[in-house]
């Protein structure tokens, strides 16, 4: 049996236990207390053991790059996890062969494939000294370590930046956090661990008024920032709030009802520090008319470029986020109905949300491309739960055809194909655009077309808004070149024609000369 780590990378801000790690890696317990003897650093010397992503991640990137150089005395190259590993003394056997080789046998304590190495004098020592009752495993590889002039020492492994000094009440807080969706945990975690970075790891046992005030002035730094660290309003805002509900949650923990009570008091900041932030530049969207274009001017040879250009051609006739998007099966196309169904239970939606979407009334060739892919899949054996955008490895092993037994094909993992599809119709564009483009596309043309109220707030439900508002204030918003477009037919005396104009505006207008003519 086999291991691979390289395609499990943890999130890097979480804590995890080592009945985590066992759980997520599919080995057992005693793998992970290996992995500690063999270098994993724990958070701290407390049960249970807990580990930070960040490092569990560095612990394994190292052993794959130990794995690609020279291996140190005792240590034996795994064929089956591809891993550089120390053996157990008590699965090793030496023996001379031939013509007075020496080799050694033994089993991999990652995978428990068989593995054998011709040995030199240094790899015997090593092992005499693994055999001695009097020393011990950890004191061993660190000698060695010391001897190769610190190759896997800590400070090489690991970031300097990473601390984990509240890791155990991070955890506590993830289990407390279990409330949220995975990605509200994520943000939140991403604003913790910022807090802590900015106080250089301070334990939060110790934190007063002071230290969160210093993370309010950096928070209002970053907003005026001129270079990589400059934050959005909302990204400041978010931080700022997902930071004050930690702390109110702090101040209820056994051990910490000492600190300050106000200490969320302190991450109040004041509106002008928001109206005095740099604006961003927008970010530019396609009109409709260049969205076909681009589409028109797709590639199609290959799978992979059909796979593309229906990605493209749904994120406008659904509105789709990119994340969603790519975890899309088959049946939720219906092209029959026009309709798209947003299945939460096995979709990856923004809040868990679910939706039946109508197509939006955009060119026919955004359709027909998304149909054409689906019929070109069912020539492949791919539909009902399968996936609707599957991995290209998946489109060009064949291995799915006429398996009517199998299991359905896993859609992507990730909104990589999604991205890649916007950089392939963008390939020959001056302006690259992103997949969330593609709302605020729909959204300007909700706002271009002469629509009822009702018409309007149907637009807005399809683009997964519940509130009209939310489509106005964050998506389709004018571009500087349409604006002067705008201000430009205002100076000209120009308006917009009763033909333009909603049904509740022309009933407004009836009205005011009703009243006139009273």
């Amino acid at each position: 049996m086999t291991r691979s780590y390289s395609t499990k990378a943890l999130k890097k801000n979480m804590v995890y236990s080592t009945q985590d790690l066992a759980r997520i890696y599919d080995v057992s317990v005693n793998t992970v207390t290996n992995w500690t003897k063999h270098g994993l650093r724990k958070s701290d010397n407390q049960q249970p053991h807990l580990f930070r992503g960040a490092v569990v991640n560095a612990f394994h990137k190292q052993r794959r790059m130990r794995s690609k150089t020279r291996l140190r005395p005792g240590e034996v190259k795994c064929t089956g996890c591809k891993l550089a590993v120390f053996l157990e003394v008590e699965t090793l056997t030496e023996r001379i062969v031939g013509k007075g080789t020496h080799m050694c046998f033994g089993r991999c304590p990652e995978c428990g494939a068989h593995v054998q190495k011709i040995t030199s004098q240094a790899d015997r020592d090593y092992f005499e000294a693994l055999r001695d009752p009097n020393t011990t495993v950890d004191s061993l590889h660190e000698e060695f370590r010391e001897d190769l002039g610190g190759v896997g020492k800590d400070e090489e492994i690991y970031p300097p930046s990473v601390s984990s000094a509240n890791d155990r009440l991070i955890y506590k807080w993830q289990n407390y956090a279990g409330c949220y969706d995975d990605k509200t945990v994520d943000r939140h975690l991403s604003a913790i661990r910022l807090m802590e970075e900015i106080l250089g790891g301070k334990p939060f046992d110790q934190l007063t008024s002071h230290d969160v005030g210093l993370v309010r002035e950096e928070l209002k730094t970053s907003l005026v920032a001129v270079n990589e660290l400059q934050r959005s309003k909302s990204t400041v805002a978010h931080t700022a709030s997902h930071l004050t509900m930690f702390l109110q949650w702090l101040l209820k923990q056994d051990g910490y009802k000492r600190l300050p009570r106000d200490l969320p008091d302190y991450l109040k900041l004041p509106k002008s520090v928001y109206s005095a932030s740099l604006t961003r530049q927008k970010r530019p969207y396609p009109t409709l008319d260049e969205a076909e274009t681009l589409l028109r001017e797709m590639p199609a040879r290959s799978l992979k470029d059909q796979r593309s250009k229906a990605i493209f051609a749904m994120a406008f006739l659904g509105g789709l986020r990119a994340d969603t998007l790519a975890s899309l099966r088959v049946c939720h196309f219906d092209p029959v109905k026009k309709l798209i169904i947003q299945d939460a239970s096995i979709v990856r939606t923004k809040n868990g949300k679910s939706l039946n979407i109508n197509w939006f009334p955009i060119p026919k060739i955004f359709g027909d491309v998304v149909t054409d892919w689906v019929s070109r899949l069912e020539t492949l054996g791919i539909g009902g739960l399968d996936a609707l955008f599957p991995s290209e490895a998946i489109l060009t092993n064949g291995e799915h055809v006429d398996h009517s037994q199998r299991e359905p094909i896993i859609p992507t993992g990730t909104k990589h194909v999604v991205t890649e599809a916007f950089k392939v119709a963008c390939r020959n564009s001056d302006v690259k655009y992103t997949p969330h483009s593609a709302r605020h596309t729909l959204a300007a043309e909700r706002d271009a077309r002469p629509l009822t109220h009702e018409q309007r707030k149907a637009w807005s439900e399809a683009m997964g808004h519940e509130k009209e508002q939310t489509t106005d204030v964050h998506y389709g918003r004018l571009t500087d070149e349409r604006r002067t477009e705008l201000f430009r037919q205002i100076f000209e005396g120009k308006s917009a024609t009763i033909t333009e104009l909603s049904d509740e505006a022309k009933i407004k207008i009836i009205d005011s000369v009703l009243e006139e003519i009273k």
